[in-house]
């Protein structure tokens, strides 16, 4: 009984290593984290129609609060610039799935990280997978959108990665000093 419990413990403790190796980030049993003054603008949330992307944006920017993130507008600097993707789904054993997809870029415009994850909603009654989506499932899929991309922030050494859009002091002084800025876990994609 100890070796079998032994074994499945190194069996999830290799799994959790391996799961790090990967770009995507799943948001399944992610625990709540905060990311205090990092600040991050949202440039664009695609795919769903216009009232649910209205009631994701406020249910977002709710879920950022209370993680103490700092969402700016597109114009002002910011750490990070993240673009979220929403789709409907009916899932196999007839509920519906809306799934999130987001980009976290940095200030040289490269793909950071990539955070995706679901959340089920109650069975559809049609072909439009969107009925079957209510304030409930959006707010889960905004409140995970936000954990998995804190959890990221907060990896991230504050010297890892210029603001973006700022006034290019930065990189004047990085100049001076002979100093390389790079953020870690970049994938090498142009926004």
């Amino acid at each position: 009984m100890s070796n079998r419990l032994s074994g499945l413990a190194l069996g999830s403790v290799l799994a959790l290593a391996l799961a790090g190796c990967q770009e995507t980030t799943q948001t399944a049993a992610r625990p709540r984290v905060d990311a205090p003054g990092i600040p991050v603008s949202v440039q664009s949330i695609s795919g769903a129609p216009d009232d649910v992307t209205a009631n994701f944006t406020g249910l977002l920017n709710e879920a950022a609060a209370e993680r103490r993130m700092e969402i700016v507008p597109g114009d002002k600097p910011a750490r990070f610039r993240v673009k979220g993707y929403l789709t409907a789904q009916p899932t196999e054993d007839g509920q519906t799935a809306l799934a999130f997809v987001w980009d976290v870029y940095d200030a040289s415009k490269q793909r950071a990280q990539r955070v995706q994850g679901e959340s089920l909603g109650k069975r559809g009654g049609g072909s439009d997978p969107w009925a079957g989506i209510d304030r409930t499932v959006v707010a889960k899929a905004a409140s995970d959108s936000m954990d998995a991309i804190a959890g990221f922030l907060v990896t991230m050494p504050p010297e890892a990665a210029p603001l973006a859009g700022g006034t290019g002091k930065d990189k004047a002084d990085d100049k001076k000093t002979g100093t390389t800025r790079t953020a870690s876990a970049a994938v090498g994609k142009r926004l």
